[in-house]
């Protein structure tokens, strides 16, 4: 059986995981501000991918006896995923995949690929409701008395 982790090396996870989710953050809104010849990302996936793996630092850094603001950070976490599935699932734009050919195999496939993203896109906005509602649900409970 693994022993649990240190504190220092949590929160050295933490700071890095925080590091890199905010570093690509920042460079998706870098091209909202200067748009570049060649986009790299899309500035709407790179933000909330970034974001989603700096709430997954936080969770991190946070210390254990801090269940709420852990909680809390969980809910950011799941809601920027969730909105990364949406966008993919349901923005604007072209849906390009790898299928060869325009029978109507190939539209099957298409549409089945379609149908599986929207559906994970569907499940991942419940998850981040329920997230939402146990984190809001530990912070509606009266704290103890020792």
């Amino acid at each position: 059986m693994s022993a649990k982790p240190s504190r220092r090396s949590q929160v050295t996870a933490g700071l890095l995981a925080m590091a890199m989710g905010l570093g690509v953050a920042a460079l998706a809104a870098a091209q909202l501000v200067i748009p570049p010849d060649k986009p790299v990302l899309d500035p709407v996936v790179g933000s909330a991918g970034g974001l989603a793996f700096a709430f997954m630092g936080a969770i991190l850094l946070a210390p254990e006896r801090r269940g709420r603001m852990k909680a809390s950070f969980g809910a950011l976490m799941i809601t920027f995923i969730a909105l990364l599935f949406d966008w993919v699932a349901f923005g604007p734009g072209e849906r390009h995949s790898a299928a060869v050919g325009h029978g109507y195999g190939s539209q099957m496939r298409e549409m089945s690929r379609h149908l599986l993203l929207a559906s994970g896109a569907v499940l991942f906005n419940l998850m981040a409701l329920w997230a939402w509602i146990r984190a809001r649900r530990g912070a509606w409970k009266k704290p103890r008395k020792a």
